[in-house]
């Protein structure tokens, strides 16, 4: 599922590129009427932008690590990165989250604060005492 404005950047794609195609036409077509053929997409368009980046190789692999790890650093929920990536078990997914900065810091924060609320508890009760 595409959010309005991911549609409308696909169809004004489509339109420039593709003036004269019917509505059903892919956005992206191959030959004979199908969808783009994803290994020509990766080597003739995806690989040099990448290479263009600083990054030498880049697989689709990656670009599965990269769309999960986004999701997960945005809070999107395990199910829905689950159905989107095509994965049946919570574990697999798993394998394919990368915790951001901003997350590992916030684990860290948790662990500072809890430890921090337990000295203050441990420092009350032993002046009590």
């Amino acid at each position: 599922m595409l959010t309005d404005a991911q549609m409308r950047e696909l169809r004004e794609y489509k339109d420039k590129n593709y003036p004269d195609a019917q509505p059903d036409v892919w956005v992206l077509p191959g030959n004979l009427g199908r969808p783009i053929d994803l290994g020509h997409l990766m080597s003739r368009y995806i690989k040099p932008l990448a290479r263009k980046l600083g990054i030498p190789e880049l697989h689709w692999h990656a670009l599965r690590h990269l769309n999960n790890s986004l999701m997960l650093n945005e809070g999107v929920d395990v199910k829905t990165r689950m159905d989107r990536l095509g994965h049946t078990q919570d574990r697999v997914n798993i394998i394919y989250s990368h915790a951001g900065d901003q997350a590992q810091k916030a684990a860290s924060d948790a662990v500072w604060q809890t430890l921090k609320t337990a000295e203050s508890e441990y420092r009350r009760q032993t002046a009590v005492a």
